[in-house]
């Protein structure tokens, strides 16, 4: 009887949205999707494909396994669950359900219907939320899909200790989240083209960690003849640490301890294959809210341990972090082989740390302020600066937070000094990667390997609300208002980022920012070159990004060619604080010996 409840609500759902798709039959097995209508274009969508087995019991916390083949008609009318997370409170307002379950590896297929029946492109998306919240369904794919006739995938992948804890060894082994993203490429290459897809021109895209995932996708010897093109959009700084986890089997044995698995046979939790077979045999909600003091980590506490991607010398080669420093950047053979062979495009917005002001709002009661009139300056310094500093230049952040205060934080106006702080945010975890990536992927190339380089910055600021406020449920002070961190993707993804009834104001100006970067992402995805397939009209030609020049372009109220972004405060974080941080570090080596 509920199977049969199950088969009339889906038909229900069709009738209501359209019609059925064509049913596909991949090597795995048939699958029956949807067909929609988007501003009286139809498209096929096939949603909640799942690419691996169920990560249950026996599989928690190992790699992904393969899905195997189904005989019956897989119903692919329906998104899948979200993988496990703590939703935010506005999340409810962009989804269009809450399930949640570790049965959660799955994809959702956008195929535009169009005259031209040439294999078409793909583009990708790994979604972002700090490898902690987050899933495809987030990402309504098809305006863009329709935009510029590509095909688009979104994922799901392991997210927080189901994705990234880690023992370190065989056990548990580091980045399955990551792995999971690769399993889910390896199915497009290999089942696109049975959606029309062209398995040689993959592009994998995304925004925040899912623009961290890109990055660590692009430079694996694993994706090498996978991912033709890269954009990693808002990608955390690499060179100083905040795109990895810090201490991250502390974090495992800090859980296991929480979960009662420090047991007496295996008390200091030595054992770590006992261990992690006990948290398999835990209960899955236990697992989840004792894993949620993991998604608050303290900061500015060095020994903390967090969860996320690590440098495992596997999948995320030793000496990343290196590989993308400005100020002593170190060769590496295997990511330049696979880097090289990628045409890369990164870019931030102007008011990322907008970020960084909704966390300091969460604590304006605790820290006694009224976020409305501004921080005061002591409570930036030593509450919200200091404590990062801590956290990520552990060996000396006091000269850090020293250059911080004379570049930034030293104003008397709180207001002034609220938005001085949020540039320093913006600058350390956002624009600094945009330039070190870019520079990395010029010192990658080889006379064989032609890859190209494109840096960007979206300076437009959405008419309502800001996406964060969307995702937090409330809103910042006006005199904030900028093109805050997300706010690029309605741009990309079009209005259908909430849901019907909500409210989102759209502004003319708004559609001609969101059609330039449709159309540029996908001309992208599509020849490796922004300027070459769709027109615009009245818009700059992107050059690409070069040593000499560093140009970018500028996405806001004129769409125009920049060079040399910000190179005052890039300079302080690529080479000014780095060299400190070196020279203190010889000096006490060599009063030490």
């Amino acid at each position: 009887m509920a199977a049969y409840i199950q088969v009339l609500a889906a038909l229900l759902m069709i009738v209501a949205t359209g019609s059925y798709a064509e049913i596909l039959e991949t090597k795995l097995g048939k699958i029956r999707g949807k067909t929609e209508t988007v501003n009286g274009k139809k498209i096929d969508v096939y949603l909640g494909i799942p690419y691996a087995e169920p990560p249950l019991g026996y599989l928690r916390f190992r790699k992904p396994v393969p899905k195997k083949p189904w005989t019956r008609i897989l119903d692919a009318t329906e998104f899948g669950p979200s993988c496990m997370q703590v939703f935010f409170p506005g999340m409810a307002d962009t989804l269009p359900h809450i399930d949640m379950s570790e049965d959660c590896l799955s994809l959702n297929v956008y195929i535009p219907e169009s005259e031209n029946k040439v294999p078409k492109a793909v583009m990708v998306w790994i979604h972002g939320g700090g490898y902690a919240i987050g899933q495809g369904m987030d990402y309504p794919c098809e305006e863009l899909a329709l935009h510029g006739d590509i095909i688009c995938v979104t994922i799901n992948y392991r997210l927080n200790i189901f994705g990234f804890l880690t023992t370190l060894n065989e056990n548990a082994p580091s980045n399955i989240g990551l792995w999971d993203q690769h399993e889910a490429l390896k199915w497009v290459k290999e089942h696109i083209s049975t959606f029309g897809g062209d398995p040689e021109s993959i592009t994998i895209f995304g925004e925040s960690a899912g623009g961290s995932s890109v990055q660590h996708q692009a430079v694996t010897k694993y994706n090498i003849g996978l991912v033709k093109r890269a954009i990693s959009q808002s990608p955390p700084t690499f060179s100083n640490g905040f795109a990895f986890a810090r201490n991250p089997l502390r974090a495992a044995k800090d859980l296991a301890r929480n979960l009662n698995c420090n047991t007496s046979d295996n008390e200091n939790l030595s054992d770590s294959l006992k261990m992690v077979n006990c948290l398999r045999l835990t209960p899955l909600e236990d697992l989840v809210n004792k894993s949620m003091e993991l998604l608050q980590p303290d900061i500015s506490n060095e020994d903390a341990g967090t969860v996320g991607p690590i440098e495992d010398g596997d999948f995320v080669p030793y000496g990343m972090k290196e590989y993308f420093s400005a100020f002593k950047p170190k060769t590496n053979k295997e990511m330049d082989e696979a880097f090289n062979k990628v045409d890369w495009m990164v870019g931030s917005l102007t008011e990322e740390g907008n970020l960084f002001l909704h966390m300091a709002a969460m604590a304006q009661e605790a820290y006694g302020y009224n976020i409305t009139s501004g921080i005061p300056e002591d409570i930036i310094n030593t509450k919200l600066v200091m404590p990062l500093l801590k956290g990520f230049f552990s060996e000396n952040p006091e000269a850090v937070k020293k250059h911080v205060h004379d570049f930034y934080t030293h104003k008397t106006d709180p207001i002034e000094n609220t938005l001085a702080a949020r540039d320093f945010f913006t600058d350390m975890m956002f624009h600094q990667h945009v330039v070190e990536s870019s520079l990395a992927h010029l010192r990658s190339k080889t006379d064989t390997h032609k890859s190209t380089t494109y840096a960007y910055l979206v300076s437009h600021v959405l008419s309502g609300k800001s996406v964060v406020d969307y995702l937090m449920g409330f809103s910042l002070p006006s005199w904030t208002k900028g093109a805050a961190h997300g706010d690029e993707i309605p741009l990309l993804f079009g209005t259908k980022i909430v849901k019907e009834g909500v409210e989102f104001e759209w502004s003319e100006e708004d559609q001609i920012a969101a059609n330039i970067v449709m159309t540029f992402w996908t001309n992208f995805a599509k020849t490796g070159n922004p300027n070459q397939g769709l027109p615009l009209e009245g818009v700059a030609t992107w050059e690409e990004f070069t040593k000499d020049k560093k140009g970018y372009i500028n996405i806001g109220k004129q769409t125009e060619m920049g060079y040399d972004l910000l190179p005052e405060r890039m300079k302080l974080w690529m080479y000014t604080i780095p060299e400190e941080i070196e020279r203190d570090r010889r000096n006490k080596q060599k009063t030490e010996l």
